[in-house]
């Protein structure tokens, strides 16, 4: 009897030494997932090189000596004054007030001047799509600009989820019509 309870206070001395030691965990999707996520973010820029492409393609195709040419931006969009008043352009922390026309390539309206209606925001926290505010930092107030967005600076994978879908470039008329600097 007393080799049994020797025995067991072996296995449980045993038992608990293993079970308190400090063991390094090795999460096992590591090698997988570095691996996914490298696929992942080859294909996104081979997703957005290809649409820069045709977005490139498509402004050169519409250009003509009538209209002022796109410029392409740092920020990944394409730009172009229709109106332009050589005012002072807003900077970081300034509060804007401003309305879109949203379209597709074909200049179908997606949503009109009355239906995105006026917005505002502060530049530098701004709430809308990256593109918008990329353009109003270019804009001074009552410019009117016409801005071309690849889908990563517009609505991207989800779109808006009511009428702009998935991975959808945008042409976008783009007013600003208000500016207060110094908003904080």
């Amino acid at each position: 009897m007393k080799f049994l309870n020797n025995t067991y206070l072996i296995l449980l001395s045993i038992f608990l030494f293993n079970t308190c030691q400090k063991k390094e965990i090795f999460l096992p999707e590591n090698k997988y997932t570095s691996k996914y996520k490298n696929e992942i973010l080859k294909n996104s820029k081979e997703r957005e090189d290809k649409e820069r492409n045709f977005l490139q393609k498509w402004i050169n195709m519409r250009e003509d000596s009538l209209h002022q040419k796109f410029l392409a931006t740092s920020s990944g969009i394409w730009f172009r004054y229709v109106i332009e008043k050589k005012l002072l352009k807003p900077k970081n922390n300034d509060g804007v007030i401003y309305s879109a026309e949203i379209k597709t390539l074909s200049g179908d309206i997606i949503y009109s001047f009355d239906e995105f209606g006026e917005k505002q925001g502060i530049l530098g926290k701004f709430k809308e799509i990256r593109g918008i505010e990329s353009a109003l930092y270019m804009m001074g107030k009552g410019d009117v600009a016409e801005i071309v967005l690849p889908s990563f600076t517009a609505y991207g994978l989800y779109g808006d989820e009511n009428k702009i879908g998935a991975y959808v470039p945008l042409l976008i008329t783009l007013k600003l019509i208000n500016v207060k600097t110094n908003f904080d």
